[in-house]
């Protein structure tokens, strides 16, 4: 993006200055890192501060875009995404001021009890500058798709972005946001958890995991077509690969996403086959079941079998939280089955009952 010239940012943040004054189970996931009460909501930090406090010390940090001068201890922080950022800063104890959505993304059950009273800024492609202005950030998080609003933001408050475009890791994240809010030993202590309860279940259901393999599908679009996502794209493959879930070998060469078509599909096919859906439009696609009556459906092995899922994993597994909440729904979709056998009938994402 082209840099714009400090008077016009000034002139531009006077302008929206002056429109805020107007405006203003076989394991739990609820685990210690989890609990509300554990929860510090940086707004009720920053009401306790006195105007006539000296000037917060600073650090500089590295990120996506370079480096950026941020508080040590920042009280008001903004996420430019509801879930992906959100959920890492949740998991370590800190609530955000305001946060972005993905208005239409299906929501993740396991965040919506944290952030029903987190303010939106906007959507997560177009955040609302004027509603970030008016909530006085002290810092400002985002993704390194996002970086055309960077100089603006930055114009607003220290603005640190994270690469979600090459891959998408959300240990990774997790450990960087952690670093940089001196909450490192929060993260290990979350990863260290999330490791043991990783053993728990290869140690339980990994022998009879080793004679089957898995595979997930992902319906996209207003015509929904196939994709398919690496481990390096999706957090909820992270888990899977943890979890010792045999995904089909196709997997194993897979960076980023690829788009199947239908006459690959039996490529993909596997013993378990979860079709995976991002948007709510998607989800009522899903219903119709106008994409399952295509011809080659019905030679899949999964789909003679009736084994095949409708899961919401792109959307909602997105962060240490969620992750863990997978790990129960794994244990729901494999613990307890003769041969693992799923018998149950698929159900529609936002309403699984494994």
């Amino acid at each position: 993006m082209r840099k714009k010239a400090p008077h016009k940012i000034t002139l531009f943040l006077l302008f929206l200055t002056a429109i805020s004054v107007f405006t203003i189970p076989a394991c739990s996931s609820k685990s210690l890192w989890l609990q509300s009460d554990r929860m510090n909501s940086t707004t009720g930090q920053a009401e306790q501060s006195s105007p006539a406090q000296k000037p917060a010390a600073t650090k500089v940090v590295s990120h996506a875009l370079g480096q950026a001068e941020i508080p040590l201890h920042p009280q008001r922080i903004v996420v430019l995404d509801g879930s992906f950022l959100l959920d890492p800063l949740l998991a370590i104890g800190i609530k955000p001021v305001g946060a972005a959505t993905c208005p239409y993304c299906i929501k993740s059950d396991t965040l919506n009890q944290f952030v029903a009273d987190i303010p939106l800024v906007g959507h997560w492609e177009q955040p609302s500058l004027e509603k970030i202005l008016s909530l006085k950030p002290d810092l400002i998080v985002g993704h390194i798709w996002q970086k055309q609003y960077y100089t603006l933001l930055s114009a607003i408050a220290p603005t640190v972005m994270i690469d979600t475009d090459s891959e998408v890791d959300f240990k990774k994240n997790l450990k960087y946001l952690a670093a940089i809010l001196d909450r490192s030993d929060r993260a290990e202590e979350i990863l260290a958890e999330y490791n043991q309860r990783i053993q728990k279940f290869r140690q339980q259901l990994g022998e009879k995991l080793k004679t089957k393999t898995v595979s997930v599908l992902h319906l996209y679009g207003s015509d929904p077509t196939v994709h398919v996502y690496g481990s390096d794209f999706a957090p909820y493959g992270q888990v899977m690969i943890d979890a010792g879930i045999p995904l089909i070998p196709a997997y194993k060469k897979l960076k980023g996403y690829l788009e199947v078509s239908l006459e690959a599909l039996p490529e993909w096919d596997a013993d378990i086959l979860f079709i995976d859906v991002l948007r709510e439009t998607d989800s009522e696609k899903l219903k119709s079941l106008s994409f399952l009556k295509q011809p080659i459906w019905s030679t899949l092995k999964a789909v003679q079998n009736d084994r095949v899922y409708a899961v919401s994993w792109s959307s909602t597994v997105v962060g240490p939280i969620t992750a863990n909440q997978l790990i129960d729904d794994l244990y729901r979709y494999f613990a307890n089955m003769s041969d693992l056998g799923l018998n149950h009938a698929p159900t529609l994402p936002g309403r699984q009952t494994p």
